[in-house]
């Protein structure tokens, strides 16, 4: 398949997700979280991915037992999950933030927390940093903006990261 048609899907996937987004926050629930994978290069469902979506879902359930999921999917993007909480969008976010750092590959859990009120709940907004590069540790917007790592080692990282999830 050519570049362009990975990015109409990618593109169409993304505006699909964020119709999903819109409308949930439209409700009024005070947190919206949003879940999906971080995972670099155009194959967003490599071996091992399935497996640490549904742990990661599964702890997520759990954490938030009154939470109301909307929608679960996969699309051209990967796996996603949207669920609407009433709950403190900040005390959502930290929670997530320990299911994030919960295990080595749970670093590849995107967990998105929106505030029905303010939007976006960042790491900011609890005064932590931002995340970590995966391959070095650094700050990963930092080695994003400068290249620092090749596609090809970020993908290689996923890719040993995801390795206990494989069947």
């Amino acid at each position: 398949m050519s570049s362009a048609r990975f990015a109409d899907k990618f593109l169409a996937a993304r505006d699909g997700r964020q119709e999903l987004l819109s409308r949930a926050l439209s409700a009024g629930r005070p947190a919206t979280l949003f879940v999906s994978l971080n995972l670099p290069g155009p194959d967003k469902s490599p071996p091992g991915a399935t497996a640490l979506f549904r742990r990661g879902c599964e702890q997520i359930a759990a954490s938030f037992p009154g939470s109301v999921l909307v929608a679960a999917d996969c699309d051209a993007l990967g796996h996603f999950a949207l669920r609407v909480l009433d709950a403190d969008p900040l005390s959502v976010k930290r929670l997530c933030i320990g299911i994030e750092e919960s295990h080595p590959a749970a670093r590849l859990l995107d967990l998105d927390v929106y505030s029905s009120e303010t939007g976006q709940i960042g790491r900011a907004s609890l005064g932590l940093p931002g995340r970590r590069c995966l391959v070095c540790d650094q700050p990963a917007v930092d080695c994003m903006r400068t290249r620092r790592h090749t596609i090809a080692e970020v993908i290689a990282k996923t890719h040993e990261l995801l390795t206990p999830f494989r069947a």
